[in-house]
C-alpha cells in the first residue's frame, strides 16, 4: 500500500494525439513550475512534443498534479498528489508521533501502551479521511476538466 494516493488511465483519443496536445496547450499557461497563479486557462504546466505535467488552475488545482505521454491515439494519465502537500501531509501524519515521543520523555504517562491507539487513529485519519478524500473530490474534477478538453473517448483505470 502507498502512503500517497495516485491514479494510472489508459485512454483513447479520437484523433491524433497532437491535436489533444494542442487544444490542451490552448488551455494551459506555460510554466516551468507547477506554482498555482490567478489565469483565464484551465491548466497550468508544460507540454512537450508528445507529454504533458500539468495543475489545475481552479483554487485547488494544485492538489493534483496531471502527468500524460501519448503515442498516436492512445495514452497513459497519471494523476498524484502534488510534492508540497505532500510533504504538509506527511508533516501531519508525524505530529501524533511527536506528541507521544515528547509525552514519554517527560514522563507524563504511566502505561505509553494506551497511547498507541490515539497515533494510530490520527495517522490513519490523516491518511484516509483527509489526504484520501480530498484526493478522490479533486482528482475526479481534475481529470473530468482534462477530458472534456482533450476530448477523450475511451478511459480505462489502469491502477
Amino acid at each position: 500500500m502507498n502512503i500517497f494516493p495516485s491514479r494510472v488511465y489508459k485512454i483513447e483519443l479520437p484523433d491524433d494525439s497532437t491535436i489533444a496536445l494542442n487544444h490542451l496547450q490552448q488551455n494551459t499557461k506555460p510554466t516551468d513550475l507547477l506554482v498555482l497563479e490567478s489565469t483565464d486557462k484551465a491548466f497550468i504546466g508544460q507540454i512537450k512534443e508528445n507529454r504533458f505535467k500539468v495543475i489545475s488552475s481552479a483554487k485547488y488545482g494544485a492538489f493534483c498534479v496531471l502527468s500524460g505521454d501519448f503515442q498516436g491515439k492512445v495514452g497513459l494519465i497519471e494523476i498524484r498528489l502534488h510534492l508540497t502537500y505532500k510533504i504538509l501531509s506527511l508533516i501531519l501524519m508525524l505530529l501524533p508521533i511527536l506528541s507521544i515521543l515528547l509525552t514519554l520523555l517527560r514522563k507524563e504517562v504511566e502505561k505509553p501502551i494506551e497511547l498507541i491507539l490515539p497515533v494510530l487513529l490520527g495517522i490513519l485519519f490523516v491518511r484516509f479521511v483527509i489526504v484520501e478524500l480530498n484526493f478522490r473530490l479533486i482528482s475526479n474534477k481534475v481529470f473530468n476538466r482534462l477530458t472534456r478538453i482533450i476530448r477523450i473517448s475511451a478511459i480505462k483505470n489502469v491502477a
